[in-house]
């Protein structure tokens, strides 16, 4: 029982960490969009695609 409490706030931390990265993502969009910083905006679109990805790991686990 307190195994699957751990694993479960494990899980909420990482659905957090996912949203907070889509949300950058959107909000660079909101911004103006990308092209200032070749890098800075690939990381910022591979982090949004990869927290998407979990997100759609874990809703189909759950």
């Amino acid at each position: 029982m307190i195994k699957a409490n751990k694993d479960s706030k494990k899980i909420e931390e990482v659905i957090k960490m996912c949203q907070a990265a889509i949300a950058k993502q959107v909000e660079q969009n909101h911004k103006g969009g990308f092209g200032i910083d070749d890098y800075t905006d690939g990381r910022t679109v591979g982090g949004a695609s990869l927290a998407r990805n979990i997100l759609r790991l874990i809703g189909s686990a759950y």
